[in-house]
């Protein structure tokens, strides 16, 4: 089965591209309707049946300190393995003619799972990086730490760098992987869904129609954020924030 795994960390911009990409002729999204986040409940109910589950990383403390040597991605012996593959295709199996259109933040995390559990398929995958100030207060889920917000605020941004280097660890040198920017997704939607459909080996001009021309990119929350706190955040994301920036440049 040919499949397209979307992955990036929480809020970068999965959601706008698989609106995006769904809308070609020869991609399916497997997702039912009025159920949120039905991909991930699927997925983690799955998982749970094989006695495991995607990570849980609580006060990010542990990451910041150790990164993700602690975090062990699930490993399936052969029948675990043949068992997954029954139930993923059952619950996502698409049509020989279509392309399984898959999105999951959680799986930003589980690169050598796809890589062992997904080898008799063609898969593609698709990274989207956002700048990290978009990131650490994205929905304003620091200010939803009732007990010390500003030092929730402080330690997303430090889990942010350290999931991006975990990316550059993992899904930079992978060959079956592609990575945008979701600035240059906002600027240029044309131009990066244009390669997107390169890289995927689909016609880009099937759905070229349906393509905007220009879609905005929020800033809003990081804006609307006291000066103090900016002046203490950035600190501590511009080195990798700089190290994407030279990887991947803004157009």
């Amino acid at each position: 089965m040919k499949s397209i795994f979307i992955v990036g960390y929480w809020n970068s911009g999965t959601t706008l591209l698989v609106d995006i990409l769904r809308k070609h002729p020869a991609i399916k999204l497997k997702k039912a309707r009025y159920k949120p986040n039905l991909e991930e409940r699927t997925l983690r109910k799955i998982l749970n049946s094989l006695g495991t589950d995607f990570f849980h990383f609580g006060d990010y403390s542990d990451v910041i300190e150790h990164g993700f040597k602690n975090f062990e991605e699930p490993t399936f012996n052969q029948q675990q393995h043949r068992t997954f593959r029954r139930k993923f295709l059952w619950h996502f199996g698409v049509p020989k003619h279509k392309i399984l259109l898959l999105k999951n933040p959680y799986l930003f995390f589980f690169n050598r799972f796809i890589k062992e559990n997904f080898k008799e398929d063609k898969v593609k995958k698709i990274v989207i990086l956002r700048d990290g100030r978009s990131q650490v207060v994205s929905k304003d889920y620091w200010l939803k730490h009732q007990e010390n917000p500003e030092q929730h605020l402080f330690a997303r941004a430090k889990f942010w760098v350290r999931a991006m280097e975990h990316y550059f660890e993992t899904w930079y040198h992978d060959k079956d992987t592609l990575t945008i920017r979701y600035e240059n997704l906002c600027t240029h939607p044309e131009a990066t869904i244009r390669q997107i459909c390169h890289f995927l080996e689909v016609d880009f001009k099937a759905f070229k129609h349906s393509i905007p021309t220009q879609l905005e990119n929020r800033m809003t929350r990081w804006e609307q954020l006291d000066d103090d706190l900016k002046t203490k955040v950035i600190p501590l994301l511009s080195a990798m924030q700089a190290k994407i920036d030279n990887a991947f440049p803004l157009k």
